[in-house]
């Protein structure tokens, strides 16, 4: 049984094996010093091959023993070996593209957080834009005191594009696999949207 496992691993592999490399590949169920003898054994009853190499002895299936593909079969393994290895590079970059998604995905606010984010500075905006409509209806205020409401105005609007610019590619990265309608997605979750609000941040812009 250790010389029909020896010569095994040396045809399986079909590369040369020193008595050390069976014993590896056997689990140390054979000893260095069994594998050397099996295989001068093997190798004296021409069952496998023998050739020094320097002080130590490699071992090597018989080739005439090992069958040859053909031309055909080569070309035909070679081609199914570019197939597998254009569907490797497709899957990597496939899995990159996932990553760096995902990594979006997960630095990105929560729903809840987002909603109460949205909620909070649309409340916000509609109090100044109330308020800088009041007070562009004549009544009178400081030049400063101006300046600093429509900078605050714009700090606000320019948020709230931001906000929506991040939640318009979490949500276009998620209807690329999503099955059904991303407005139905949105009213399960309770998300929405300026459109839903009758809102348009150009619009208040343009105040």
């Amino acid at each position: 049984m250790p010389a029909k496992k020896s010569k095994g691993v040396s045809e399986e592999a079909n590369r040369p094996y020193s008595a050390n490399d069976i014993s590896s590949q056997l689990h140390g169920k054979v000893s260095p010093n069994q594998a050397k003898k099996i295989l001068n054994d093997l190798a004296d009853d021409g069952r496998i091959q023998r050739k020094a190499n320097g002080k130590q002895q490699i071992f090597y299936a018989n080739q005439s023993d090992i069958e040859v593909p053909s031309i055909e079969e080569a070309e035909e393994e070679e081609e199914k070996i570019k197939e597998l290895e254009e569907r490797v590079d497709a899957l990597k970059s496939n899995n990159k593209s996932l990553v760096g998604r995902l990594q979006g995905l997960n630095s990105a606010l929560t729903d809840d957080q987002m909603r109460e984010r949205i909620s909070k500075l649309s409340n916000e905006i509609k109090e100044n834009d109330e308020r800088l409509e009041h007070l562009r209806s004549g009544e009178v205020i400081s030049p400063e005191e101006k300046a600093k409401i429509e900078t605050e105005h714009a700090a606000m609007l320019k948020h709230w594009k931001a906000r929506k610019r991040m939640f318009k590619n979490i949500s276009d990265a998620i209807s690329e696999n999503y099955p059904g309608k991303m407005k139905d997605l949105f009213a399960d979750v309770g998300v929405e949207t300026d459109e839903d609000v009758g809102t348009d941040t150009a619009i208040i812009a343009a105040k």
